[in-house]
């Protein structure tokens, strides 16, 4: 049996992403880290007080990542964009190796365009990092293809 983290890359930590995570993962022993808890540097500009390897640190047990984003301007979450853009060059991110990954994103209307990138961004993440991915799931805020098609195995 795998372990299984939530990631939840919406500022609202209660809101529709969080909410449709929940819902997807009921049933399935998880764990959830917020990851709007964490101050994550942008790329190229790290300061002192970044917490990416506390990130790192949190995920490292865990054999599958569930990582959860509102679509804010066609495109995933600045926290979670923010996340893939510091795995470059840190030895940390070697944790994620072998991990399996299911991503889903939600907003009020993601079009075709949205879709595609959003499921490009995932495939390369999981390519470039080592990563098993077994699903990406784009849907409206209800959430309903979200949790009809997107079946997390542990």
């Amino acid at each position: 049996m795998s372990k299984v983290l939530f990631m939840n890359c919406s500022p609202n930590k209660d809101g529709n992403t969080f909410r449709i995570g929940k819902n997807l993962l009921d049933g399935v022993e998880h764990d959830i880290l917020q990851m709007s808890d964490y101050k994550i540097s942008q790329y190229g500009a790290v300061y002192e007080d970044d917490q990416i390897k506390e990130v790192f640190n949190k995920i490292k047990d865990y054999d599958t990542l569930v990582i959860g984003s509102p679509v804010y301007w066609y495109k995933v979450s600045g926290i979670l964009k923010t996340f893939i853009d510091r795995l470059y060059m840190l030895p940390e991110a070697e944790i994620l190796r072998g991990k399996k990954l299911y991503l889903f994103a939600q907003g009020s209307a993601p079009d075709e365009d949205t879709v595609k990138s959003i499921k490009f961004l995932a495939s390369k993440v999981a390519y470039l990092m080592g990563m098993q991915l077994e699903s990406v799931v784009v849907d409206t805020d209800s959430g309903n293809k979200i949790l009809s098609e997107m079946k997390v195995m542990n």
